[in-house]
Parts: C-alpha cells; sequence; structure tokens
C-alpha cells in the first residue's frame, strides 16, 4: 500500500463527498486506501458513505471523540507507507498526492509536509506554515501585533508571513487539513495527542516529529482549498476559547521550563475576555428581542416623564420606577412564553403590558407614593402599550409588504425563520414551494428531515438527518421552526417528538390535511392555502410551572400539617399500616413513596391510602394532578409530567380508558394546563369521592 488516507468528518457530508471525489482523482493510479473517521454525526454522512463510497473504510463513533482520538482509530489500522491526515472540508488537485510523494522521494530527510492550502476565496491559508508558539512567537499574535505588521519577522513569526509563499521552506509545523508523513515516523512516535480535542494536535505532533530528528517542509508547488472552519461551526464549544486553550497546553507541555508567568496572564486573560464577549454576544444574539422591549420601555417612561401635566422633579424617582417596571415586565413576558422562542407576538406583549400595570397598580396602591406618582405610572402604561405591541406591529407590516428584504440585517437579526420541515414527501415539496414563494414571511428553509436517510436533495435542500437527531439538528443548525406534514408522520409520531423537544428553543408547527387535524390550543398562520399550525405545552412554561409548584407546595403542607395529627392516628386503629412503594416517575425516573396499606387485606380507602403520598407532593415527586400513579414499572410507558394523586382520565365514568386514552388525556392537560384547570379537577375528584 503507497498511501492510506485519514479523514475525520462531523456532520459536512456534503463537503465529504465533494472532498472524496477530489481525493480519488489524485489517487488515481496510486496504490491507496482511504479510511473516514465519523465522529456521531447526525447528517446522514455514514449512509452516504456506504451508499456512494463501497470501497472506503468507514469507522462510525457514537460519540465525537475530537479530531486526535478519530485520526488516531484510522492511524492504527492504516497500512500505507505514506500516511496522510485530511481534512473533510478540502478539495485538493489532480497532482496533490503525486507532488507530495514526489517530494518525499527526493527529500530523504522529511519526516512531514503539506502543501500550500487556500481559502475559499483563493487567499493563501496562513496555518499552512508556522513556527512553534514559544512565548515570543505567540505573544504578538494574541496581542493582534501579527496581523497588524505582518510582514515584520519580529512580529511575524507565527504563521512566517514575512515568507514568499511560493518558496519552499522548512517550517516547524504545517496544518492538520493536509498533514502527509511516512510510516517510519508514524512507528516510532506513534499516534496524536489526544489530550488535545481540537487544535493543537496537529503543532504538537510536528513538534514530535522534529524532536525524534526529521524535517518538516511546506511545499508550495501543490495546492488544495480548505474551506476553514466548516466542522467546528457547528460544533457546541467556542473555537477561539478552544484555540487558545490548545495553545496553552503546547506551550506547558513543551516550553515548561522557559514557561513565563507573564506570558500565562497574558494567554489566560485574553481567554477569559474572549469568553465575557462570546457570552454577551450568546445572550444578546438569543435575547435580542428581550433587548429591544428593554430599551422600548425605558423609553416610555421616560417619555411619560415629559408628557404628563406635573411632571415628576425627582429623577431619581424616575430611575427607579424604570428599573422596578423593567423588571416586572420582562419577567411577565418571560412568564407568559413571550421570550421562550424569540416570539414576535404582539399579542403576547399587550398581555404582559397589562399584566405588569395591574401588579404595579396594586403595588403602588399598597405602598402608596412609595414608588411613583399615579399619574406617571398610567401615562407608562399608555405608551408601553403603544410602543411593546406596536414596534411587533409594525415590523411585521415591513416584513408583509417586502419593504425590508429578508437578507438585511435587521431582518435576519429579528424576522428570520430558520425553518425545517419534516418529511420529505409531496406535502413537504409543496409546503417548501410556498415558503420559498412568499418570503415575505421570513422563512428560511435549512432542508428537511425524515424517518429514515434520503440520499437525494429535495428541491435543492439538504436532507439534514433522522428525527431521532431532531433535537442535535436543531442546534447544529440554529433552528427556530419545526414544520411537519401530516403525511409522512401520524398524530403519535407528532406528539412523542414534540414531547423530546419540549425543552428545546424551537417553535413547532403542523401542516394539517384536509384541514381536519389541530392539537389542543394553537395559532393559526395561513400562508395561502396552507395553514401552519403552532403547538405548543402550556404546563412547560416557566409562569405556569412556577403556579403549579407553589399550589403542591402550599397545598400539601397545610394538609399535611392540618390533618397528620388526626389522619395518621385514625388510620393506624383502624388496620392500616405504613407500606413504602416504589413508583414511575416523570421520563421514566423512579421515587419511592409511602402509603397506607389494610393489614387484613380487606378493601381500603383510597383518600386514606394515599394521604402519606403528600409528602412526595412537598417533596416534588408528584403532583395534586399529573398523570397516572404507576408502580415502578419504566417498561409499562413513559409518563411526560409528574404523576398526580388524581388526574383527567381518572375522572372519566363511562369506560375503562385504555392505554391509547391515557396518553391522549395526558397530552391535552399538558398543552392546555392552567391552576384553574388543576383546581377544577381537585374539585371534580373530591365530589366523586
Amino acid at each position: 500500500m503507497r498511501i492510506s488516507v485519514i479523514i475525520v468528518s462531523y456532520n459536512v457530508k456534503e463537503f465529504l463527498q465533494q472532498s472524496i471525489l477530489s481525493l480519488k482523482n489524485s489517487l488515481n493510479g496510486i496504490h491507496h486506501e482511504i479510511i473516514v473517521v465519523d465522529n456521531n454525526s447526525v447528517d446522514g454522512t455514514a449512509e452516504i458513505i456506504r451508499y456512494k463510497f463501497p470501497e472506503i473504510i468507514l469507522i462510525e463513533n457514537n460519540d465525537n471523540r475530537g479530531f486526535a482520538a478519530a485520526c488516531n482509530q484510522g492511524l492504527k489500522i492504516a497500512s500505507g507507507e505514506y500516511l496522510l491526515l485530511l481534512n473533510p472540508d478540502t478539495m485538493i488537485q489532480e497532482d496533490t498526492i503525486s507532488t507530495m510523494l514526489n517530494f518525499f522521494n527526493e527529500v530523504p530527510d522529511a519526516g512531514a509536509a503539506g502543501c500550500k492550502i487556500l481559502n475559499a476565496d483563493g487567499s493563501l491559508q496562513l496555518a499552512c506554515r508556522r513556527s512553534f508558539p514559544s512565548p515570543k512567537v505567540a505573544l504578538p499574535k494574541i496581542l493582534g501585533l501579527s496581523r497588524l505588521f505582518p510582514k515584520i519577522r519580529l512580529f511575524g513569526k507565527y504563521n512566517l508571513t514575512f515568507e514568499d509563499p511560493d518558496d519552499l521552506i522548512e517550517v516547524d509545523a504545517v496544518s492538520g487539513s493536509f498533514l502527509m508523513f511516512r510510516r517510519t515516523v508514524f512507528e516510532k512516535i506513534q499516534g496524536l495527542d489526544e489530550t488535545f480535542f481540537m487544535y493543537g494536535e496537529d503543532l504538537d505532533y510536528c513538534y514530535r516529529i522534529k524532536e525524534a530528528g526529521w524535517k518538516i517542509y511546506y511545499v508550495p508547488d501543490t495546492k488544495i482549498i480548505h474551506y476553514k472552519g466548516e466542522s467546528a461551526k457547528l460544533a457546541s464549544f467556542d473555537n477561539f476559547i478552544t484555540f487558545y486553550r490548545a495553545m496553552d497546553i503546547f506551550v506547558k507541555k513543551h516550553f515548561s521550563k522557559s514557561y513565563s508567568f507573564i506570558f500565562d496572564i497574558v494567554l489566560r486573560m485574553g481567554i477569559l475576555i474572549r469568553g465575557i464577549i462570546s457570552l454577551i454576544g450568546r445572550f444578546l444574539n438569543k435575547h435580542v428581542i428581550m433587548f429591544v422591549d428593554g430599551l422600548a420601555v425605558i423609553a416610555a417612561i421616560l417619555l411619560a416623564h415629559f408628557l404628563q401635566p406635573y411632571p415628576v422633579g425627582d429623577l431619581s424617582l424616575v430611575f427607579s420606577m424604570s428599573i422596578f417596571y423593567l423588571m416586572l415586565w420582562l419577567g411577565t413576558g418571560y412568564s407568559i412564553g413571550l421570550y421562550e422562542r424569540r416570539d414576535l407576538s404582539y399579542s403576547r406583549a399587550a398581555i404582559a403590558s397589562v399584566l405588569s400595570f395591574i401588579a404595579s397598580l396594586i403595588f403602588n396602591l399598597v405602598f402608596k407614593g412609595f414608588i411613583y406618582s399615579p399619574h406617571l405610572l398610567i401615562w407608562s402604561f399608555l405608551l408601553v402599550m403603544l410602543f411593546l405591541p406596536g414596534w411587533r406591529i409594525f415590523l411585521l407590516y415591513l416584513q408583509r409588504h417586502r419593504i425590508i428584504s429578508p437578507k438585511s440585517p435587521l431582518s435576519r437579526a429579528l424576522l428570520s425563520r430558520r425553518t425545517i420541515i419534516a418529511g420529505t414527501g409531496s406535502e413537504g415539496e409543496r409546503i417548501a414551494k410556498k415558503l420559498q414563494s412568499h418570503i415575505e414571511h421570513g422563512f428560511e428553509i435549512l432542508g428537511f428531515v425524515d424517518k429514515k436517510y434520503a440520499l437525494k436533495q429535495t428541491l435543492g435542500f439538504p436532507f439534514l438527518g433522522v428525527v431521532n437527531d431532531l433535537g442535535e439538528i436543531i442546534r447544529i443548525h440554529k433552528a427556530t421552526e419545526i414544520i411537519f406534514t401530516t403525511d409522512e408522520f401520524s398524530n403519535d409520531d407528532i406528539l412523542n417528538i414534540l414531547d423530546r423537544l419540549k425543552k428545546v428553543r424551537v417553535n413547532i408547527k403542523i401542516v394539517p390535511r384536509n384541514l381536519d387535524y389541530i392539537i389542543g390550543k394553537s395559532s393559526v398562520e395561513k400562508i395561502e392555502d396552507i395553514p401552519l399550525i403552532e403547538v405548543e405545552y402550556n404546563l412547560y412554561r416557566l409562569g405556569n410551572r412556577f403556579l403549579k409548584r407553589m399550589f403542591d407546595l402550599f397545598l400539601s403542607f397545610f394538609l399535611l400539617l392540618s390533618m397528620s395529627l388526626f389522619m395518621v392516628p385514625y388510620a393506624l386503629l383502624t388496620g392500616y399500616r405504613f407500606r413504602s412503594q416504589r413508583f414511575l416517575g416523570k421520563e421514566g425516573n423512579i421515587f419511592s413513596g409511602v402509603i397506607f396499606v389494610k393489614r387484613n387485606g380487606n378493601h381500603a380507602r383510597p383518600s386514606i391510602v394515599r394521604f402519606p403520598l403528600l409528602f412526595s407532593i412537598l417533596v416534588g415527586k408528584m403532583s395534586f394532578v399529573g398523570s397516572e400513579l404507576l408502580s415502578a414499572n419504566p417498561h409499562i410507558r413513559r409518563l411526560r409530567c409528574k404523576p398526580g394523586l388524581t388526574g383527567l382520565f381518572q375522572l372519566q365514568e363511562t369506560h375503562q380508558p385504555n392505554e391509547i386514552d391515557k396518553q391522549n388525556y395526558e397530552h391535552y392537560y399538558m398543552q392546555n394546563h392552567s391552576l384553574f384547570l388543576d383546581v377544577e379537577i381537585l374539585l371534580k375528584a373530591l365530589l366523586n369521592i
């Protein structure tokens, strides 16, 4: 075997296919093997390799093991005289492999080499030739001096920017996106250091190659294109921080004796500052609507101060009101679900405004004159009611009438609806065509998912993966909308998927077939003849969860405190005894609870039997109203909410509900939950006793 090529892939199947095709052209006439190590991609990479390239050796990982560990898996089974680590997001020239092999034949002291690497725009990718990041080399890069003065040797050593990119030179290191070395090198120094999850492992390997006595060369006689960062941008970590952490590991490992304390401080401060900037950026990106609302509330209060007949003289009072009302309004909006999914709902914004005003009015009446004047409160409320729903309506108007471009920064920041269509059948194609022709609604189609892998594109959109991996697919592609088609997914399919996605920040919509299918409470958005029904669970709203828990907590505490002194003695005197029992909890969890049972096995009253379970409600393992209370057997069925002393299906008297009925009652309860519904179910359960 002349050469073995190892490619580590992670969710870049389109780039990988292109890379393999260009690689096979370059390997034509050369005895070779190609090994692809897939780091648990969810985009169908493994299926594509098996179907289109059956001759390739495929290693499938069940998790993302990182670049170094995956490379080692391929290196261990490789049998080539030369070994090449190649990124999946590359495209190589037809003469690249032969040119590099000829170079190794002509330069016997070369242990490893890399070729010229270009960015997609044709510019030189600086990482293709580097120096080791000793403190004096790395500091100019960290401080940005290498970018400002690239041609000065003192500042440009890290990427050798002062060297001519067309000169063949000996270097410290080359890029891991194209790293070719002899088998004798691998046999002596073995594989990559798996301490480096991503970034730095190529630097470390080159350092070890040079330590072992070989030289490393940059060969500009052939080139490849590297679409840099395609795999990394889909990862769940900050690439900048990961890069500098890898540099930190490298410097500590190889320059421990000369490791500078000042360099350590600068490096760690860089990581800290980058982390803070990254967190702020992510927060603003995820909560941009909340940020706009905050500015609108403050503007409304300040304007109200100047518009009322008798302006408040003390501006500190206005400032305190602004902070108080801002926190109250944002908290109310969040509790009713306004910010759970970057929602532009003007109706919810209006409801939040009214609720905040009522709460402020009550607070002001209780603490009369302590916070602000009633006039200022009323003026602020009127302006908030104008601004908050108003800017949403205005923005949607601009979008629907195509006054602002869907590709503008404003539209992409606030109005872009990154959409995945679930279902590759005829209905999925129909929806995609409609959404494409109505760009004013802001839908940006990312691709399709389905129950099984599809190896072809639909209407030019990629197949992103199967619904079992939908949570990860949503994270990778930053999707905000999922549209389900009912020709490919049954009611039960959709409900089960919705349950798995309940903690994911994404809007769920279905397209009814023949307009006969609507789940629970929902809002309808019509695009020509396609009604999009938005589905959500009220029980998952923060405000509803909080109220339900407070209700359970206070009522169980009150009942235990007020009734235990006579209920427990009565039960023990009438032939009951305590018994511990294991029950099935939410999401398959098992918990232990205490109940009363009759010593002689005679009929026991349910109200007495379940009285000790009030303690399980108090500690949060159960609820007064919820799913069916079942003995511990996770194979019976999966409970989607906490078990309760009673529930919707327990109230049915006409027939004994089957499993499908129980699941339907459970879904209806979760979708339509409110504190009033809990109280109503409890009262009906008590009246039936």
